[in-house]
Formats: structure tokens, sequence, C-alpha cells
């Protein structure tokens, strides 16, 4: 079983443009979406990195970043992000795909080799986890299934919210949910970034729990979170996006 991590970009955005490219480490140019890519390259059991770029205008900016750091890449239809997914996993011959937002540079990393190896066994057509905070957990898809949900689904099924259909036809497939360790059930803590709030909180986070040296953890974000009110109230304020199928994806 082929284990991609397929991630859709494109260099757009009315709150906050262009957020996968907006810098993490302002010092050493290091974007959100490298940040978030390092995490990926933890895991024993992912073997290529794809970008699936929107084929419109000022996003050649991925092409250049994937070519800096060796990561596969294709363009593809700009709105119908899930045709985009599943024309890059035919393309480079994927069975299961890594999707997550490339909004947020956080990730629960530590899991995700472990859920694989439960999603291979289980033969789930998708599998993920439930409560992480907002922006840190992720899903794993088989290619088969996506194929199926952009054959069936209609247009609103092949926004960005990839996992739409499957929400809507939860009996036609084979779903795995796992509940991580309770004290990262904080789906209230938001790591994702929308807003420029939202990216000068990541800023501060990485800032000071160490994330040039190291790949922050989500324990420890949390921790940060509590312990600061201040700190997080702008981003708490935001609250929680609860978009028809948005916290079930």
């Amino acid at each position: 079983m082929k284990f991609d991590a397929i991630l859709p970009v494109r260099n757009t955005g009315t709150r906050l443009y262009g957020k996968p490219v907006q810098l993490l480490d302002i010092e050493n140019g290091v974007t959100i979406l490298e940040y978030l890519v390092q995490y990926l390259e933890k895991s024993d059991s992912l073997q290529d990195i794809i970008l699936a770029i929107a084929d419109s205008k000022g996003n050649e900016i991925f092409a250049d970043l994937a070519e800096k750091n060796g990561w596969k890449y294709m363009f593809g239809d700009e709105k119908d992000v899930l045709g985009r997914m599943v024309s890059a996993a035919n393309q480079f011959s994927s069975d299961v795909i890594f999707r997550g937002s490339t909004e947020s540079p956080f990730l629960h990393y530590q899991g995700l080799d472990n859920l694989f190896q439960a999603h291979v066994t289980g033969k789930y057509d998708l599998s993920k986890f439930s409560n992480l905070p907002e922006g840190a957990g992720y899903s794993l898809n088989n290619a088969e299934a996506l194929r199926v949900c952009h054959k069936e689904g209609e247009d609103r099924h092949r926004s960005e919210l990839v996992n739409s259909y499957m929400f809507d036809n939860q009996s036609d497939f084979k779903i795995q949910t796992i509940k991580p360790e309770e004290s990262l059930c904080r789906p209230e803590v938001r790591v994702t970034v929308d807003y420029p709030e939202d990216l000068v909180f990541c800023r501060q986070v990485y800032q000071a729990l160490g994330g040039k040296e190291k790949m922050v953890e989500i324990r420890d974000i949390i921790a940060f979170w509590d312990k600061y009110p201040t700190v997080r109230k702008p981003v708490e304020e935001i609250g929680i996006d609860w978009g028809h199928g948005r916290l079930w994806e």
C-alpha cells in the first residue's frame, strides 16, 4: 500500500492571503507549509509528499517551493479540490492518502504511523482522530474511496471539504474514528491559520516552545494555551468553525 501525503494548495484567502506560504519563522524564512511537512517527514510509513496545486494564476510559488524541497507536485482544477486529489493519486499511484490542512503548522504527528497501521489492517475507507485542537488533526483516505466520492458526489462535495460526501453517506463507507488520549481532546484550542490573529498566535507558539530547534508537540501547545489566557484571547474569540461537515472532517 503506497501511503502518500497529498496536500491541496492555492494562494488565495480573503481573511489572510496565501496562508500556506505565510512565514512561521520570519528570521529563517520557514513557511507554514514547510514546517508542516517536517512533521510528516518523521513518519516511517509515508512515502511521497505531493502538492496538488490549483492551476490558477499566482500559484506558481508552490511549484517553486516543491522544487526547493524535493516534493512532488501537479496542477489541477482550482475549485474541484477532491478531483485535484484524485488526479494526484492517479498520477503518483497513491493507495492511501494523508489529508490535512496546509494552513495549520502544528500536527499530532505521533499518532500518524499507528493510525496508518490500523487503517490498513482494518481495511477502512477513512480513518481520523476526533477532538484534537482545531488544525492539529488529519484523515487517512483510501484513493479508491475518494474516486467513488468524486464520481457519485455533487459539486458541493468536491470543495475543500473533501470528506463531505462520506459525511453525508456514512453507511456506504467503512470509517474509523479514534479518540486520542484525554489530555489532547481540546477542540477549542485553535492552531489553524485562517485570520491574521491566528498567524500571530502560531508565531508566538513557535517562538515560545522552541520551534527552531524541535517539532512543537500538541500537548505543549495546549499547556501554553492554558497558561497564557491573554495571549490566546484574540484567537479564542474567533471560536470554532461549525460549518456543515467541518468538524467531522
